[in-house]
């Protein structure tokens, strides 16, 4: 049998699945996402878990053809570190860890609301605003200590909620069924792509081009010294399911490997991301 078919039905199938949500639609969302990092420093194996929990509302600003626009609204976050001589938790409903220099920025989150342009057939996010009026409330929090400095979490703000940032990590929990195509790393890198592979509703990925390919690149923070490394032995896979032209539960789970380059010596760490965005 002719192999064109099938692919045409595939192709069919893929494009049947797209998001339609009515104009001011509005859904109540829990997105848990959890990492863990583990390495080797003079001879101690290391193992640090962080865990945050975001209570959110997404609401339907607008579909026009193609597109439709979301309302992102931060509602709670709850979140915790946990490692050798660490134990973090943050709560934006009790105001614990709000001096917390890890994850107390996150507070600075509730309340605000990002807004995405989105394609309905793909997912793709190709715009995010209101990220930089969540990166002056981080740096509202911590401001610098001298004037005309700059604020010392601007840098990791921008790395991490700064538009392009945020784009790249919509576009991976919003996702829809393609043909294998290249998709972006997401948030904190700062580039580099993966193949995301789909069969049905579930998906896998891989970094493209095999193991003599070039590790991509990423860059987490500029001051006050610049983290650098590559990412290697990435592998992945979710699933998706949809609800009322929503998102109804979209979960995955991302491991791969970090070779940073550290001031004294190289660093290489095993990590692994796992989330969760579920319709309440």
């Amino acid at each position: 049998m002719s192999r064109a078919p099938l692919l045409m039905l595939l192709a069919a199938v893929l494009a049947a699945v797209e998001y339609a949500p009515k104009p001011d639609q509005l859904a109540l969302y829990e997105w848990t996402t959890k990492q863990t990092a583990r390495w080797t420093s003079a001879g101690d194996d290391l193992r640090y878990e962080t865990g945050i929990v975001w209570s959110l509302a997404l609401r339907c600003a607008a579909v026009d053809g193609p597109r439709m626009t979301l309302a992102a609204t931060f509602i709670k976050v709850i979140a915790t570190h946990t490692g050798p001589g660490t134990d973090i938790r943050v709560d934006s409903s009790t105001g614990a860890g709000t001096d917390d220099p890890l994850l107390g920025h996150l507070l600075a989150l509730v309340g605000h609301t990002l807004t995405l342009t989105v394609d309905r057939a793909t997912g793709r996010v190709s715009a995010v605003t209101g990220a930089d009026e969540v990166i002056a409330a981080i740096n509202q929090r911590a401001p610098a200590a001298v004037p005309g400095d700059p604020p010392p979490l601007d840098a990791q703000a921008r790395a991490a909620y700064g538009p392009e940032a945020q784009t790249r990590l919509w576009s991976q929990i919003l996702a829809l069924p393609a043909a294998g195509v290249e998709a972006p790393l997401p948030a904190p890198f700062t580039a580099g792509a993966m193949t995301r592979t789909w069969n049905d509703l579930a998906w896998t990925v891989a970094l493209p081009g095999g193991p003599e390919a070039k590790a991509p690149a990423f860059e987490l923070a500029k001051d006050p010294a610049p983290v650098r490394g590559t990412v290697t032995k990435l592998s992945g896979a979710g699933t998706l399911a949809l609800a009322n032209g929503l998102p109804g539960k979209a979960e995955g789970k991302l491991s791969f490997t970090l070779a940073i380059e550290a001031m004294t010596q190289p660093v290489a760490t095993e990590n692994e991301i796992s989330w969760k965005f579920e319709a309440k």
